[in-house]
């Protein structure tokens, strides 16, 4: 038996919830595989020397033992020992900083941008096999083991270039993170900084990476906003101490990691008493889908004129299936039986109520996911985060999708496209000001909009089966197609 193309609204929605399980068992699959990384790669030629006499280092982080897996650049450099910098951030008066235990630590890296064996600077995606804690590798090589670079020095603004000599894998050696600091909430914002502490015991510096991140429900990780802003920070918490005699900036070279200016802060301890020795192609996409769907819109448009009566609400509505369909005839029968308005008049506020909540559904549902993965981080700490995202990821894939079907139907497909992206588009802007990011990459920001056009097809293609059935459907299959695509594209690296 031949079936029809395009689906129906059922069907096309069906075979949404089935992409969204195959993509999320895939995404399970990869995860667990994790990136293939044997720990030996090409040594980094450029090394700085942090202290005049003491030894140097690469001056960027690295998810795997390779200068290929280059991700965030080094904005902080303390000279001290570890503990102390984790007892000044963690134990003074007014501290905020909490130390990242493993199962909320970043897990399974990748890079918006690159592919996902190519791990980079944006994100880390979580690893849902295992909690492991993403490690970011630091290079550390012996000094006496280096030729000087160029002629750079300008000390004491100016780090001293050196490069190792001979073989370059005698020497030098990557260390992972003594451990991680945060301020903020994982799924919402948060500062995360990597404390490094050389391997050497004649070294008296910590080198630090410090940047801000956000959690994106879509790309199932953190992407990265900020670098310099989040480094600034720590140097105001710094300044003024007791315990730090001075804090100035050191020019490192390392501005080709995401954010970086190439400077980076010293702070110079006095000592602490008691304490001993841390994808745009696929969003061009949904600007074409949505190019398309005002055309088809507008042929609709052009054959129902600029405003359906009041009778064709009324007809539609009698029709209508579900609870929101019987939330309409009740209140149009409550408002004729109090006598406040005709049945015209009851029709027409109930309409405008309906678009209104098309509006409020969407936007608490977007933010719902948000606020609702903070909240349950907050009152269940214990709790591992892949527990959380498996409970609230649905809800953003398939919920809003839904909410779009259920409170779209008999309205103007023209006018339920519009209030439904403006209600997505206004809770995404919402979104990013309560999480305090002000900079996002092309990539997202296009996603982002094609987000608001597939949400808006499903809507505008939710009518009533008694109007237009042709171009309901060919709204209903360009909708749940955009929409799967721009669920699976992050899932797999694509953004």
């Amino acid at each position: 038996m031949e079936q029809p193309w395009p689906p129906s609204t059922s069907v096309a929605l069906g075979l949404l919830v089935a992409v969204v399980l195959v993509a999320g068992a895939g995404s399970l699959a990869l995860s667990a595989t994790g990136p293939d990384d044997s720990g030996v790669g090409t040594t980094p030629a450029k090394l700085v020397e942090p202290r005049p006499g003491e030894n140097v280092f690469w001056p960027y982080t690295s998810t795997r033992k390779s200068a290929s897996g280059r991700t965030l650049a080094i904005n902080l450099v303390v000279y001290a020992d570890a503990e102390t910098v984790r007892y000044f951030l963690t134990e003074r008066g007014g501290a905020t900083w909490n130390e990242t235990t493993a199962e909320w630590q970043d897990v399974g890296p990748t890079t918006a941008g690159e592919s996902a064996a190519a791990a980079g600077a944006n994100g880390t995606v979580v690893e849902w096999a295992s909690a492991q804690g993403a490690t970011r590798y630091l290079y550390v090589h012996n000094y006496a083991l280096t030729e000087p670079g160029p002629n750079e020095t300008r000390r004491p603004y100016r780090a001293a270039p050196y490069t190792g000599h001979g073989d370059r894998t005698v020497g030098g050696r990557w260390i992972d993170e003594a451990y991680q600091l945060h301020d903020g909430t994982y799924f919402g914002a948060r500062d995360h900084l990597r404390i490094y502490e050389s391997p050497f015991e004649s070294d008296e510096w910590v080198a630090v990476q410090a940047h801000s991140d956000h959690w994106d429900w879509f790309r199932l990780r953190h992407t990265v906003h900020a670098t310099d802003a989040t480094r600034d920070r720590l140097e105001r918490e710094f300044m003024g101490e007791p315990s730090v005699e001075t804090v100035w900036r050191m020019y490192l070279g390392n501005r080709r990691a995401l954010g970086s200016d190439g400077w980076a802060t010293v702070v110079d301890f006095v000592g602490l008493l008691g304490v001993g020795r841390i994808g745009s192609g696929l969003a061009a996409a949904g600007l074409v889908a949505g190019r398309d769907a005002t055309a088809l819109l507008g042929r609709r448009t052009a054959t129902a004129g600029t405003r359906p009566p009041p009778h064709e609400f009324d007809r539609s509505l009698r029709t209508s299936a579900g609870p929101v369909g019987a939330a309409k005839r009740a209140a149009v029968s409550g408002l004729l039986a109090r006598g406040w308005l005709d049945r015209e008049g009851a029709l027409l506020v109930v309409r405008g109520l309906s678009y209104a909540l098309l509006f409020a559904a969407l936007f608490g549902c977007y933010l719902f996911v948000r606020f609702g993965g903070i909240a349950l981080e907050t009152r269940f700490p214990g709790t591992r985060p892949e527990v959380i995202a498996a409970a609230l990821y649905p809800v953003l894939a398939l919920g809003l999708p839904a909410v779009a079907h259920a409170f779209g139907r008999d309205l103007d497909p023209v006018r339920s496209f519009s209030v439904a992206a403006l209600g997505v588009g206004a809770a995404i802007v919402v979104d990013y000001r309560a999480l305090g990011v002000t900079v996002l990459s092309l990539d997202v920001v296009l996603h982002r909009v094609g987000v608001v056009v597939a949400i808006g097809l499903l809507a505008a293609g939710s009518v009533s089966h008694r109007s237009s059935t042709e171009t309901v459907n060919l709204l209903v299959a360009a909708g749940t197609l955009l929409w799967v695509t721009l669920l699976v594209a992050p899932l797999v690296g694509w953004l």
